[in-house]
């Protein structure tokens, strides 16, 4: 099996048939967990890869077609990735909602964790469910903005896309709020680790924090 890219946390390798996902880093057993028990709920719906299998490190899911988000959105592609997005996750939080008004929040959405069919840019597979969790529907909205705000700049002018396929877009001091709390609870989860990762979420923090609502 060779690593496959776009791995930022964990060792995850695939032979073009499965993907075998490895857990390293800070509270790897919860994520693990977290990750199993939501893929055997989802059973393969909304673009989750089904789970085949797994061990006390790892888990075994099936290989999903498709093209990296990132990796169309730096071929130009911004606005089209974006705009699958909002319908993805409209259609996701649409199928879990419950009484109380939460949803089955992904933790880590966005084109970082989305693969696309290249030629009508449809999602083909909605990846790492190990931060999943119930509850607030604008949480993976605002993260989906925030990484392409943080880590494709030069793409933010293409946002409206993304709330256009969501089908609304939420206040912007609940979206900046929502994605600062995750930049804390990133931050908390590294501190114990050393230095190098709670400085970055640090300065992710105060740069989410000084955002406006026109990039």
């Amino acid at each position: 099996m060779q690593p496959l890219p776009h791995g930022y946390t964990n060792d995850t390798r695939g032979d073009g048939a499965t993907v075998v996902k490895r857990y390293v880093g800070p509270q790897w057993q919860t994520r693990l967990a977290t990750e199993r028990a939501t893929l055997s709920l989802l059973a393969g719906r909304w673009q989750a890869p089904r789970l085949l299998g797994g061990g006390a490190d790892f888990l075994e899911l099936e290989h999903r077609p498709g093209k990296h988000g990132q990796e169309l959105i730096d071929a130009g592609h911004a606005a089209p990735v974006l705009r699958s997005c909002g319908r993805t996750l409209r259609e996701l939080q649409e199928g879990t909602a419950a009484p109380d008004a939460t949803v089955l929040v992904h933790g880590d959405f966005g084109p970082n964790n989305t693969l696309f069919d290249p030629a009508t840019f449809a999602t083909t597979a909605v990846l790492d469910w190990e931060w999943s969790h119930r509850g607030d529907p604008v949480d993976d909205l605002a993260w989906c903005e925030w990484i392409v705000r943080m880590h494709h700049p030069g793409a933010a002018d293409a946002l409206p896309a993304l709330f256009e396929g969501y089908g609304s877009r939420p206040p912007w001091p609940q979206r900046r709020q929502a994605a600062a709390a995750k930049c804390r609870q990133m931050l908390a989860l590294v501190r114990p680790a050393g230095a190098t990762g709670a400085d970055r979420w640090r300065r992710f923090l105060a740069t989410t924090e000084s955002w406006s609502e026109t990039p």
